[in-house]
């Protein structure tokens, strides 16, 4: 996997030569950490072709998920985010929220396994009363429970965007799984796909 340095050096190389790069696949680098991340985002700051950013396994934090966050408000390409088995938590979940409320490219962002609450879904429910390009959300083994899945869902009755939702392992009782059904069925959202 990649290391802080090479991330260090690869953010710099994307400051002066990023043209052409659509994909960058970083996942399973546990060792780059917040440092890491922050080089690369400091080298995409001006990026316009990249579409797709994996960063799962990349041994990020809150202060790593902030980065992102301000990458997300400037970047105008990017299209997939996934940062799966990274312990963000709520505040880093946040951070990512606010960046993608300005962000009007990101149709997919994969959140599995991310430390993220109740107080995480909440930002995730208001994001999806906002957003009107995210079409994908993987939040998959978040202990998010009824509460966080109702907050989710409330954003969904006034999202028009998204059409897949993938919840399984999150903590959801037989009750709250009732209340997601009853919901996802009022809406009229087409093709929803809902992994629960």
């Amino acid at each position: 996997g990649l290391s802080v340095t090479g991330a260090s050096c690869l953010g710099e190389l994307l400051k002066v030569n990023n043209n052409s790069l659509e994909e960058l696949l970083m996942g399973d680098s546990r060792q780059i950490g917040d440092e890491g991340v922050l080089s690369v985002c400091e080298g995409l700051q001006c990026n316009k072709t990249l579409t797709k950013l994996n960063i799962s396994l990349c041994g990020i934090s809150v202060k790593g998920a902030s980065c992102l966050g301000e990458l997300l408000k400037a970047n105008i390409s990017l299209k997939e985010l996934v940062m799966r088995s990274n312990q963000i938590g709520d505040e880093g979940i946040l951070s990512v929220c606010e960046g993608l409320q300005c962000n009007k490219t990101l149709t997919t962002l994969s959140i599995i396994r991310c430390g993220i609450s109740v107080k995480g879904a909440s930002c995730l429910g208001e994001l999806l009363k906002a957003n009107i390009s995210l079409k994908e959300l993987v939040m998959r083994s978040n202990q998010i429970g009824d509460e966080g899945i109702l907050s989710v869902c409330e954003g969904l009755q006034c999202n028009k965007t998204l059409t897949t939702l993938s919840i399984i392992r999150c903590g959801i009782s037989v009750k709250g799984i009732r209340q997601v059904f009853k919901i996802i069925w009022s809406l009229t959202t087409s093709c929803p796909v809902y992994h629960i």
